[in-house]
């Protein structure tokens, strides 16, 4: 029996969380000293080679929905490529992994009210439980359930970096549902890195000149950096766009809950962390989020049609 396109594009949310949580373990093997806007720059013309032997042809096809779009391929490109992950390479020199993760599970939040605000998408009592479960699985997890440590959290300013690309990436998926570009997922990724580049390449260049030695990447980090052009970036992104497309970026954003989950359960075999109570118990909140801001909403909603 074939998969409805609804499920379709929950396992690729599902992927895709699952890609940036590896990718978060394998952040852990690069040189410390790697440079954010330099990693960055690398990451993504990793992928734009991977991804223009097969969209060449198709971006060519489309180059009038190219000059028309071209404000909105250019704004989705700041955000999604040069904005976001250069900040998250750089917020994480200031800050701690817990501030992150804590800051990180506004995400869903930031979505809900910009969705609101621009595409007029009142969030739901269900929305709102989810998120509310949710938030609180998160807290368990990355506090090692004591509440003690959250309440003693300091606002440093990279939890205001990340805070910054949380908005960033809420705004790129509430932008990409409400101006739809009519370009299949590839060749319109290779377009949004192709407007991404520029500005990324300059950041590296004064990046580099203002570093003491260069920072490039290193032979024995590239398998890495090959993983992250091709699943957290080129994967990730599609199947990202896919269940906006499908779901919308309120589900969408609901879904990013899984990536301290999925990151914990990896961290476990690979880095040799223990398994504790509070893994349960936030997994089994994160999970109930899940339900309750999604499925149990659709299936509410499917019995008054």
């Amino acid at each position: 029996m074939p998969l409805s396109t609804k499920t379709l594009a929950l396992i690729g949310l599902a992927l895709t969380n699952l890609f940036w949580a590896t990718n978060t373990v394998l952040a852990r093997f690069l040189s410390e000293d790697i440079a954010p806007f330099t990693t960055t720059l690398i990451r993504w013309l990793l992928a734009l080679l991977l991804l223009l032997p097969f969209t060449a042809k198709a971006l060519g096809s489309h180059g009038q929905e190219l000059r028309r779009r071209w404000p909105v391929i250019a704004i989705l490109g700041l955000l999604g490529i040069t904005i976001y992950n250069s900040i998250l390479y750089l917020a994480a020199h200031s800050t701690t992994a817990i501030n992150i993760t804590l800051v990180n599970a506004a995400l869903p939040l930031v979505t809900l009210i910009i969705s609101w605000l621009f595409l007029a998408e009142k969030p739901s009592r269900h929305q709102l439980l989810g998120i509310a479960l949710s938030l609180i699985g998160v807290g368990f997890i990355v506090s090692e359930g004591a509440v003690d440590q959250l309440i003693q959290v300091n606002i440093k300013q990279g939890d205001l970096l990340v805070l910054g690309i949380v908005c960033c990436w809420s705004l790129y998926s509430v932008i990409l549902r409400k101006y739809p570009i009519n370009i299949a997922p590839a060749p319109l990724l290779t377009a949004l890195i192709a407007a991404g580049l520029p500005l990324l390449v300059i950041l590296t260049l004064v990046e580099q000149h203002s570093l003491a030695t260069s920072h490039w990447i290193q032979t024995k980090d590239l398998p890495v950096y090959f993983y992250m052009a091709l699943f957290p970036s080129i994967l990730a992104y599609l199947f990202w766009a896919y269940g906006i497309e499908v779901v919308g970026p309120n589900i969408a954003s609901l879904s990013c809950y899984l990536v301290p989950l999925l990151t914990a359960m990896m961290a476990i075999p690979l880095l040799g962390e223990q398994l504790h109570w509070y893994h349960f118990c936030g997994g089994l909140l994160i999970l109930a989020g899940l339900y309750f801001g999604s499925l149990f909403q659709q299936k509410t909603a499917k019995k008054h049609k």
